[in-house]
Parts: C-alpha cells; structure tokens; sequence
C-alpha cells in the first residue's frame, strides 16, 4: 500500500467555487418548485379535521421550508445545527380556555389535545423519510450537470493535484466533483454521494424538543424522539470509511482544505484526520478563503480545539 503524504479536503465551498449551485438556499429553490404549496402554507396550524387531507409530502416540505427560512447563516453547518431546535408550535393548535373553565373541564381539554398531537405523531415521523427523498433528488438535479463536464476545472488544482501523486482526498459533499471534473478516481465521501442514503443532521446528543409560546407541556415524547432522528450518525460514516482512517499516517504533512467551515458535528472526522497525521504538519486554505480574516481566524480556532498543533498556509486554489 502507498504512503500517503498529503490530504485535500473539499467543502460545499469547493462545489460552489466551481459554480455548482450548491448552496442550502439552492436546495429551497427546489423545494418552492416543486412544492409551491407548501411555502404558502409552511405556518399554517394543521388541526384534527384536517388529517384524511394531509399528503405526507406536502407536510414535510412544509416544515422543512419553515425551519430553512428561521435559519442565521448560510452554510450547511447552520442548517444542521437548526434541527436541532427545529419548532414545529405553528402547526399546532393551542388549547383554547373558556373563563371560569373547571379543573374537570381542564383535564379533558389536554387530554384532547394530547390524543391529538398522537395523531400527529406519523405525519411528524414520516418527515425524515421524505427529506431523504427531497436530497437526494435535489443532489441528483445538481449532479446532472456535473456528469456531463458542463463546468470547468481550475488550472491550480489541476497543477496541486499531478504534483501530488500521494494524495488522499476526503470530501464533505454528495455530489462527484472532483471525479467528474478533475478525474479523481478514489474519493471518499463521508456523507455518501448522489444516488446513496445520504448522511445529514445536527451534532446534539441529548437534544429535546423546546416549547415556544406555549402554557401547556405538549406531553408527548415523540417529539423529542423526532428532534433526535434527526441527528447526524457519525459513527457509521467513520466504519463505513474505515479504509480511508487506516491509510491516514504520520508520514501526512500537508493538509489542503477548500471551501469547509469546520462545523461543529463534522469535528469528530476533522479529530480523527488531525489524530492520525504528522503533529507538525501544515494546514492550507485557499486564498479566497483567505480574503476574509474573521472566518478564516474562526476556522484556525475550530482547528485548534481539535488538537491541531502544525502550521497554518495559503495556497491558490
């Protein structure tokens, strides 16, 4: 087996850099195309008369539209993080109190209300399901283009790469860039790729389900079950990679990053990477990247905390 001596690591930022339209709000674009009623009814309550009428693809696009559009930031990572407080209190209906309502009255109130986020509970759970469905549809649009070459490879990478025989390259992204266009033929996608289940989600462990606006707990644990089938599996990536990890070695002195923010649910790959290789190695980051000094400076930061002691470098890109 060959040493290996240097990485390179590619982002949605690598994707985007090529004018591969790849950002989140490209995939809420798709969303409003295809699902043009679920923008207009993504806050809409949805109430027990209404459930003969639900269509589970609807509904999903509908709550992930309202979650998208709550979102600060426009990477990837935020995005992530956001399912872990994703709200779904607008579409449920409030129980509403008469003046003056008895304790009896109270109770069967609730107990109303709790059978009917029960009722809930499929549509809510189907969510996931139809997600999936929605990247991976969306990944295989934005994949079309890239198959048939209709973008153009950078001459610096071009260069970076046949002067790097040994490199290994890992990538963050569905889609097959780098071998479409630049004819990388062994890639390693820790999140899959176009025409795979592909791996998405917040970081949180114990993540539950924040009420918002409301005087009454919902009740139900279903939603904070729903609120953890939506964090990210790492530890399946990692197996499912394991050839990559084992060619990881000390003897790995140069690590090329291209359009990655570092978010905080990848760190256990970005741990395992600085683990494995030279402790004195150098880190690169495009010069792009390198124009804007506060993200940059974050980034060398999230670095840090992963335990990387090496340099930090500048490359074209």
């Amino acid at each position: 087996m060959r040493k290996m001596d240097s990485l390179f690591i590619a982002g949605n930022g690598f994707d985007i850099a090529h004018g591969i339209p790849s950002k989140y709000s490209e995939f809420r674009k798709y969303l409003v195309r295809h699902y043009p009623e679920a923008l207009k009814f993504r806050d809409e309550k949805i109430y027990i008369e209404d459930f003969d009428y639900l269509i589970p693809e609807e509904f999903a696009a509908e709550i992930l539209l309202s979650t998208m559009d709550k979102i600060d930031g426009e990477n990837w990572e935020n995005f992530e993080a956001a399912l872990a407080h994703i709200d779904f209190s607008n579409k449920f209906p409030v129980p509403q109190h008469k003046e003056n309502e008895t304790e009896e009255e109270d109770n069967a109130l609730m107990r109303d209300y709790l059978l009917y986020m029960d009722g809930l509970s499929s549509a809510f759970i189907a969510c996931t399901k139809w997600w999936q469905t929605f990247f991976q549809q969306w990944i295989r649009e934005v994949q079309i283009p890239i198959k048939i070459a209709n973008y153009n490879s950078k001459n610096s990478l071009k260069k970076l790469f046949r002067n790097n025989n040994n490199m290994l390259f890992f990538s963050f992204n569905y889609t097959k860039t780098l071998e479409k266009i630049y004819g990388i033929k062994d890639v390693t996608h820790i999140h899959n790729y176009v025409g795979k289940k592909l791996v998405f989600g917040h970081g949180e462990d114990n993540a539950t389900y924040e009420e918002r606006g409301n005087d009454y707990s919902l009740g139900s644990s279903f939603l904070d079950d729903m609120v953890m089938t939506f964090k990210k599996n790492t530890e399946f990536p990692m197996i499912r990679c394991k050839k990559f990890f084992k060619m990881l070695n000390p003897n790995i002195e140069k690590v090329y990053s291209y359009g990655f923010s570092y978010g905080k649910v990848d760190g256990v790959y970005i741990k395992r990477i600085i683990d494995s290789i030279s402790p004195d190695a150098r880190w690169y980051f495009t010069e792009f990247e390198a124009k804007d000094s506060e993200a940059l400076r974050i980034k060398k930061v999230k670095l840090r905390n992963c335990g990387f002691k090496g340099t930090f470098d500048i490359y074209e890109g």
